[in-house]
């Protein structure tokens, strides 16, 4: 049981390391300078794609469908279902344990974005030149640029993204299963050799 709990706690902290991980570069990378105008025209930019009054809620909805396929992909795998579905209690725990990390991880990416939206923007800033953010923010003024900013964050929840989601969630906790078994091992023999 307690390998079942380590997977499922290293499987919810993916999707918030994937977001960190997208918002700012590698730590071993030394940031470049930034104009100041290319920074003003990638947040006026971000704004557009992100609006303040929706940001927690956007970041809602893609989250929601991508923890919720996390857990069902989890429970599809067979040495999870099988531990979880035979016993009612450990279900409930289960049930439990998913929501609070559900909640754990919206609270921390909502408190970070300011964070995240400064860091988007910076990356953006690098990336575009002033006109490029500029071409960029003509698109999602648009009719066609509004329509892909509000179905964008949907995407998660798309029942073909949902399925494969849930299918790669399966096969990587079989995976992790046999992982953390082999390093249960190597750690018993490191500790076995101490003594």
């Amino acid at each position: 049981m307690r390998r079942i709990a380590y997977g499922a706690a290293l499987t919810l902290a993916m999707p918030a390391a994937a977001l960190a991980q997208q918002a700012s570069p590698p730590a071993t990378a030394v940031a470049a300078p930034i104009e100041p105008a290319r920074l003003a025209a990638a947040r006026q930019v971000i704004d557009l794609i992100m609006p303040p009054a929706t940001r927690a809620a956007m970041i809602r909805s893609m989250l929601d469908p991508m923890l919720t396929n996390i857990r069902q992909g989890m429970m599809q795998a067979p040495v999870f279902a099988d531990a979880i579905g035979r016993d009612q209690r450990a279900r409930a725990t289960f049930d439990t344990f998913m929501t609070r990390q559900n909640e754990k991880t919206m609270a921390m990416l909502e408190a970070d974005l300011p964070s995240m939206v400064e860091a988007m923007s910076r990356a953006y800033a690098r990336r575009f030149t002033v006109a490029q953010l500029g071409d960029l923010r003509t698109f999602f003024e648009t009719p066609t640029g509004q329509v892909y900013m509000r179905e964008a964050s949907t995407l998660m929840s798309d029942p073909d993204v949902s399925a494969w989601q849930r299918q790669m969630m399966a096969r990587s906790m079989e995976r992790v299963q046999q992982d953390v078994a082999a390093f249960t091992k190597d750690m018993a023999k490191i500790q076995q050799d101490k003594k």
